[in-house]
């Protein structure tokens, strides 16, 4: 009888630890940059009154939805006269003679004014212009292109100096190849490593709306500057800038991206704040094609706004019931022919967009819980009630990730940006590092308890 109890024992053990693998998180930090559940859109607030010709209002809604479909900008047409109460007015200014102006609102609470008419020309080629410029750039379009199909993106911004350049870029190309050298450990396999793009002096101004949606402005480039890129175009971690971006620092958040979800660090961390893009049905395609699954699957996207709900102590996305249901989600399955040639991908011809006057008029600073209540339409019926809570935590990281940062690192992780205004995605480091030591823990008990069974097997044959 003893016999028979201790091989029982040992399959039972055994099926134990077998069975821990599928406990963890479905999904990595990479998978879950991919869906969008809402919560962050920028919003182009357009102030009209009784002067403003009828057309126009009706062009601001039709072009509006045309257009902005497919991306995470939505537009909110404000009347001066009848909506003074509206959230929105704190930005209006009565000194601007354009009619409409309009004024762009970021989900980490920037501001940019810009101007949507031109005198001379028709309202409705200026303002296709302009939301062309928001959505879409050269660079913007180059880094959709590689988060759709790559680990993720380091997109280094490059200042006057050549050297700091090199330096800079030799500093990404070895975080690269620093996480690319640790694949095989991921929770999850991902098939293309991290790639880098990089953004030349000669760019800056064709880049003002990229620029302005990571805290930063043309002018601000003295100095090499990098962030890093994932999923859904989002943007994880600090700006690194200067002597700030090394090795190391780098590497730091470019791990946290191929984590498991629920590897323990804050769930807040999981949605980083996302590029104004267009998310169009090529990329969208890729993306799939790249992950096994439809991001835009509403029980995917339940999924996984759960997990960040509970890891959020209950904190719902807008389009989200309380118990992490998705709202009335457009969804259509889709069948993807395999692309050719993607392990270096090349961006597509680019189809430059109507060039028009899309000169921001200014640019300043934001307040915390900026959009938290814009986004509701008082007046307007039709419009989707839409509330954005502001996730707190510029700088609420664990003593431990700083420490092991270096004190470059340090300073970034502590002191980010002040155009970025409480951004929310700290990087997490060493959690492959805890992960490998818990699994080598795990394979030194199994190890040891198989000795000890055999110990007693032998023990029992001589009894």
């Amino acid at each position: 009888m003893k016999r028979a109890l201790v091989p029982a024992f040992l399959v039972s053990l055994f099926g134990s630890f077998c069975m821990h693998p599928a406990l963890a998180c479905r999904y990595n930090v990479r998978e879950t940059g991919f869906v969008d559940l809402g919560a962050e859109p920028y919003v182009l607030c357009g102030y009209v009154d009784g002067n403003t010709p009828a057309d126009i209002k009706t062009g601001l809604r039709q072009i509006s939805d045309e257009l902005l479909a497919e991306s995470n900008v939505i537009v909110r047409v404000i009347d001066t006269d009848r909506q003074k109460d509206h959230p929105a007015m704190k930005h209006f200014d009565a000194n601007d003679v354009s009619n409409p102006s309009a004024v762009l609102i970021s989900p980490d609470g920037q501001i940019l004014r810009v101007a949507i008419t031109q005198p001379g020309l028709p309202f409705e080629k200026v303002f296709r212009a302009v939301l062309n410029r928001i959505l879409s750039s050269p660079k913007r379009r180059e880094l959709l292109l590689q988060v759709s199909m790559a680990y993720g993106v380091v997109l280094l911004i490059e200042g006057p100096d050549a050297a700091q350049n090199e330096k800079a870029r030799q500093a990404a190309l070895a975080a690269i190849e620093q996480v690319k050298s640790q694949m095989e450990f991921l929770p999850k396999p991902i098939a293309h490593p991290p790639e880098l793009v990089v953004m030349d002096s000669n760019s800056l101004a064709d880049e003002r709306i990229l620029l302005w949606s990571i805290g930063l402005e043309p002018k601000d480039v003295n100095e090499p500057h990098a962030v890093i890129i994932y999923g859904r175009a989002r943007w994880i971690g600090p700006i690194f800038k200067g002597e700030q971006i090394t090795e190391d620092d780098l590497a730091s958040v470019l791990f946290v991206i191929g984590a498991d979800c629920e590897c323990g660090f804050d769930y807040r961390w999981l949605q980083g704040t996302m590029l104004p893009a267009k998310w169009d049905q090529k990329t969208h395609e890729r993306a799939v094609e790249s992950l096994g699954f439809d991001p835009e699957s509403p029980m995917i996207k339940m999924e996984i706004g759960s997990i960040i709900g509970r890891g959020m102590g209950g904190y719902s996305y807008p389009g989200m019931s309380a118990a992490g249901a998705p709202g009335a989600y457009g969804y259509q399955e889709l069948i993807i022919e395999p692309e050719t040639d993607v392990q270096n991908p090349q961006a597509p011809p680019a189809d430059k967009p109507d060039e028009g006057p899309v000169e921001p008029v200014q640019t300043m600073a934001g307040e915390p819980n900026l959009v938290e209540t814009v986004l509701m339409e008082q007046h307007d019926p039709n419009a989707v009630r839409t509330e954005i809570q502001k996730i707190p935590g510029p700088n609420e990281m664990a003593p431990a990730i700083l420490e092991t940062a270096s004190a470059h690192g340090r300073q970034a992780l502590t002191e980010p940006n002040t155009a970025k205004p409480a951004h929310r995605n700290p990087p997490v480091r060493g959690a492959y590092a805890t992960i490998r030591v818990a699994a080598f823990l795990v394979v030194g008990v199994f190890a040891l308890v198989i000795i000890l069974g055999v110990a007693i097997l032998a023990r029992s044959r001589r009894a």
